[in-house]
């Protein structure tokens, strides 16, 4: 018998993927670095001592078969992008194999990392199912990486950009905005300008309500925006993008991306009664899953997690999308800053 909410859900999840909504896939909850404002997909994290246990506990909740399935399920329903994240992907052992071993159909499978274990996809010929790398560069200052992001070094980083590109993967840097790397953007900038990089640039997103989780204020991206205009950056566009508004310029063979939620978030019915309202930092964005076996539809709302379960798992993506995107008469893009 068919069920009678599913020709709704299969409607929804349609606009989800259409609007830029995401699904985040960690497969590790461990981590080279050690980055102030990592919210680790909401999972507990090991590199912090008081959820250290917790963290051990749930690291192989779902092991890289399950990992794999869901993977497929979100691929088999039509979903336009599946985010590798962790943790650190390429510091999980099973990570080539799960890439190899997805069945993504015309799905886009992109990896999250801060690409300082790149040798481990270097070494080998280009994994054609492998889509984009989304390497993270928040500072070309080596101390400064040091300094705020655990170990490393920021030189390491760039020079690998740069070699995963030349070895043919088609890579993003991301730029987390917050207010210790605010004077770093003109020099990630220039970076990506001269290798020709695409350059995505959004603000830090809270996953906990600490009141000195951004080291400052909240630094609005729009600032950003006045910059790019003034090295002579095109804009090519706005749209209002699950995650946040976001606009788009060319800035000679580089695109760049600056998603602002000030500017515009998705808030829904899901999002009604929400004690988090004031420090939201993404309204409705992406549907995540990890190691851990815990569906977040939203980082902050942890009363609203939900632990995977024996049914279909395409069932069970469904019916989380479903309730996140809700009734279209309560969808509503709202702005302002968080605090």
């Amino acid at each position: 018998m068919l069920d009678p909410a599913a020709p709704r859900r299969a409607e929804r999840f349609r606009e989800f993927n259409a609007r830029g909504g995401k699904f985040r896939v960690a497969v590790t909850n461990a981590c080279n670095l050690d980055c102030f404002f990592c919210h680790n997909e909401a999972m507990p994290n090991p590199r912090r001592p008081d959820e250290a246990a917790a963290a051990r506990a749930a690291r192989d909740r779902l092991g890289p078969a399950d990992l794999a399935a869901i993977v497929d399920a979100y691929c088999a329903l039509g979903g336009a992008q599946v985010n590798i994240t962790g943790g650190e992907p390429l510091a999980w052992g099973g990570l080539t194999e799960l890439l190899e071993r997805v069945e993504r159909r015309a799905t886009k499978l992109v990896l999250n990392s801060n690409v300082l274990l790149a040798e481990r996809l270097l070494r080998r010929p280009r994994i054609e199912a492998l889509s984009g790398i989304l390497a993270s560069l928040h500072t070309t200052d080596d101390a400064q990486f040091e300094a705020r992001l655990g170990r490393g070094s920021a030189r390491e980083v760039m020079d690998n950009i740069v070699a995963l590109s030349r070895h043919g993967y088609a890579v993003e840097v991301n730029y987390s905005l917050g207010p210790y790397n605010r004077d770093e953007f003109p020099r990630v900038l220039e970076f990506c300008a001269t290798h020709g990089l695409s350059l995505k640039a959004i603000a830090l997103v809270r996953p906990h309500e600490a009141p000195d989780f951004y080291g400052g204020e909240w630094v609005d991206p729009r600032w950003l925006e006045a910059l790019l205009e003034a090295r002579g950056a095109v804009s090519r566009g706005v749209r209002d993008a699950l995650g946040g508004r976001t606009t788009e310029y060319r800035l000679g063979d580089a695109q760049v991306k600056v998603k602002n939620i000030a500017r515009g978030r998705l808030v829904t019915s899901y999002c009604a009664g929400c004690p988090h309202h004031a420090t939201c930092g993404e309204g409705i964005y992406g549907l995540r899953v990890g190691v851990d076996g815990v569906w977040k539809p939203c980082l902050l709302r942890q009363e609203a997690f939900v632990a995977v379960d024996a049914r279909p798992y395409a069932e069970q993506i469904l019916e989380l999308i479903d309730r996140m995107l809700g009734d279209e008469p309560a969808r509503r893009f709202v702005e302002g800053a968080p605090s």
